[in-house]
């Protein structure tokens, strides 16, 4: 663009072409001007292009923070699963040493299965525990990321009508 307007800028300076200064002063203040236009609307086109790119990472972000939220919910519904078959088991074991004749033998054989199970139940309950934990930071960093988000969505917006107001024509 320089290039082209160096020739037309030497022709235009020649002493034949005006034989005033003002036209040509005139021609320079627009040359200027149009130069000024061309650079701002550069370096806010650079800037929405940054933009854009930093929107389409925190997007690959959200994105990856939700599985991460949908990983660990599923998580929690298996542990919590667990957990409540193993406390099903303990109550039939228990209903059956209250209700049913079972031989000493058996009854301390059942005694100790039902104090494993009890433990394990325990262990189980330790897991859904954390895995509240765990699911609960996710949501929260999942929320952080679609804050990001938005605040870049809306960050592109002001640039694009920002740029819009540039290349609107003169009131």
């Amino acid at each position: 663009m320089k290039t082209l307007l160096l020739p037309v800028l030497l022709f235009l300076a020649s002493p034949g072409f005006s034989q005033t200064n003002d036209p040509m002063q005139a021609l320079l203040a627009e040359v200027h001007h149009l130069r000024q236009a061309i650079e701002s609307m550069t370096v806010a086109s650079q800037r929405v292009q940054i933009a854009v790119a930093a929107l389409q990472l925190q997007d690959g972000i959200v994105a990856r923070s939700a599985t991460r939220l949908d990983d660990a919910q599923k998580r929690c519904r298996q542990a919590e699963t667990e957990r409540q078959r193993m406390t099903q088991n303990i109550q039939r074991m228990e209903t059956t040493l209250a209700t049913a004749t079972v031989p000493d033998s058996e009854r301390q054989r059942f005694r100790a299965l039902q104090g494993e199970t009890k433990a394990e139940l325990d262990a189980r309950t330790a897991d859904v525990q954390a895995c509240q934990v765990t699911e609960s930071e996710a949501a929260g960093q999942l929320r952080n990321d679609r804050a990001k988000l938005a605040e870049l969505q809306e960050h592109i917006e002001r640039l694009d009508k920002m740029l819009e107001q540039q290349v609107a024509p003169p009131k």
